[in-house]
């Protein structure tokens, strides 16, 4: 089943660059940086960022260009959210469409680390990348939050490099298009003696730094 996920979700992302490219650029003024990072990383491996809006998921096949090998990206995410629209998303079937087109997995909050946990592994552990959102919420104020450590145990399970993200919309209000700008960072490699708490610490601070560098 995991098979048949990779190859379907690789081909309904890689299809979606067109009218992702069009609908963040009639947005938002685009900025990407860091390109070059992508390069020096190799599946299988963890990507980590903070997560700015509930369509930011598909900004990432801009970050990876219109070719790349990367293909397809897993999300770690929910289906109950903090905003009432998603929820209505959710109850009307919508959500699930979206996340079974685009190879994307749920979680649920209070099932325990290790039973959400194995899906993610099973695809590192196949092969695939995967991509966390630490924070564990969206946040649309102009700051990192505080991370979860799920991402830091799945790394000490996996041992895959990480390579960081960072997302951050800025501009002053009133503006015909606020800037959305995408921060790749260089990729890491957690040394395997580091306890979880090290590890989400350096994590954040690799994040942070990142969304400041995109300021």
């Amino acid at each position: 089943m995991q098979t048949f996920k990779k190859y379907f979700s690789g081909f309904t992302q890689f299809l979606t660059w067109p009218l992702a490219y069009v609908f963040f650029h009639s947005l938002y003024k685009v900025r990407i940086s860091g390109r070059e990072n992508l390069k020096k990383v190799r599946s299988p491996f963890m990507i980590v960022s903070n997560h700015v809006a509930s369509y930011d998921s598909f900004f990432f096949r801009l970050v990876l260009g219109a070719w790349t090998s990367h293909l397809p990206l897993r999300f770690m995410a929910v289906d109950k959210f903090d905003y009432k629209h998603l929820n209505f998303l959710t109850k009307i079937g919508f959500i699930k469409v979206i996340y079974t087109l685009f190879g994307v997995f749920v979680v649920v909050p209070g099932l325990g680390l290790e039973a959400n946990l194995k899906t993610a592994t099973d695809i590192i552990l196949g092969g695939g990348n995967v991509v966390i959102y630490p924070e564990g919420k969206i946040v649309k104020k102009d700051t990192i939050a505080p991370f979860k450590r799920g991402a830091s145990v799945l790394i000490q399970r996996t041992k895959v490099p990480v390579l960081p993200v960072s997302f951050r919309i800025s501009g002053e209000e009133g503006r015909a298009k606020k800037i959305l700008t995408a921060t790749i960072g260089e990729v890491l490699w957690i040394p395997e003696n580091l306890t979880e708490d090290e590890t989400t610490q350096v994590l954040y601070n690799s994040i942070s730094n990142l969304y400041t560098r995109g300021a």
